[in-house]
């Protein structure tokens, strides 16, 4: 049987997730909320806000997929989203897990255990950056953060604004993103996508113009690279095997956008992420083009 403060925390939780997106007559306030999450964009969604999740799926690799904002040390990893430890899950307490459809399948295991809320970035309709902006608008209105949540949003579009100014230079040049599966194969990542409304915001043109799925990428072959031209190409992601080999490559060699066997690798940043991940790519991105004018 639950004790007494378990059943008034369900009660506030039921009570938060019944509220409107804009709450009327003040905020209601949840700060001591135990929120865990199954994805990384909400994970960094409630970090900024100033709810860190108590409990992540797939922690052990955020340092290598994700990286900012940093995971807090304390963070609990309850291993793969798609088959979490439902057993420490459980022994967390937690008030709230916030899903998507990605790991949707989960859900009946989680409802078990706490109320489940699920939203989506990334889904059939739309691009990600619009529903980023919902989304940090309906998990801040779940945790009691709707101040915190509109004051980052007022903040991201004066970074916005001042990143596009820096990105004027580079506007009459088409700059590409791909990500390296192996030695022959590459994600290019292209409309709908997260990396494409940062372009966008920028003012910067996507050398890729076919459409691609709605996670924002197409797999395709490196034969299919010299579509790219001589457009700025830069990597999110390389393993060392392909960088160590790619530059043997003499189809690799003779695309005209590669320059003495190589090209710039970005350092980590989540290309299914949210707003942290977007404001987080258009810093390093143009760290990029302006370091390759220098």
């Amino acid at each position: 049987m639950r004790s007494a403060p378990d059943r008034r925390r369900r009660s506030l939780v039921a009570t938060l997730l019944a509220l409107p997106l804009v709450l009327r007559g003040g905020e209601v306030r949840a700060s001591t909320l135990r929120v865990a999450t199954l994805d990384y964009a909400l994970a960094q969604t409630l970090m900024v806000l100033g709810c860190p999740p108590i409990a992540i799926g797939d922690g052990r690799d955020w340092e290598k997929w994700v990286r900012e904002p940093p995971l807090a040390p304390d963070t609990v990893d309850l291993g793969a989203s798609l088959d979490p430890n439902m057993e420490l899950l459980a022994a967390l307490k937690p008030d709230l897990i916030l899903t998507t459809d990605f790991v949707a399948l989960t859900e009946s295991r989680l409802t078990r255990v706490a109320p489940v809320r699920r939203i989506n970035l990334y889904s059939e309709g739309g691009s990600p950056f619009p529903k980023a902006i919902a989304a940090t608008r309906e998990i801040g209105a779940i945790v009691g953060k709707s101040a915190e949540a509109e004051r980052y949003l007022a903040e991201t579009e004066s970074f916005f604004d001042e990143s596009a100014a820096r990105a004027r230079p580079f506007r009459d040049h088409p700059v590409a993103i791909l990500s390296f599966l192996d030695q022959r194969h590459v994600r290019v990542t292209g409309r709908p996508g997260l990396y494409q409304d940062v372009l966008d915001r920028l003012g910067l043109r996507n050398a890729w113009e076919e459409p691609t799925n709605y996670w924002g990428f197409s797999t395709i072959g490196l034969e299919r690279l010299v579509a790219l031209g001589d457009a700025v190409v830069v990597a999110d992601f390389m393993p060392d095997d392909v960088a160590a080999t790619l530059p043997d490559s003499p189809l690799w060699r003779e695309l005209p956008f590669v320059r003495n066997g190589k090209i710039p690798v970005l350092p980590t940043v989540l290309v299914f992420g949210g707003i942290p991940s977007a404001r987080r790519f258009a810093t390093l991105i143009l760290d990029a083009l302006e370091k390759g004018r220098a």
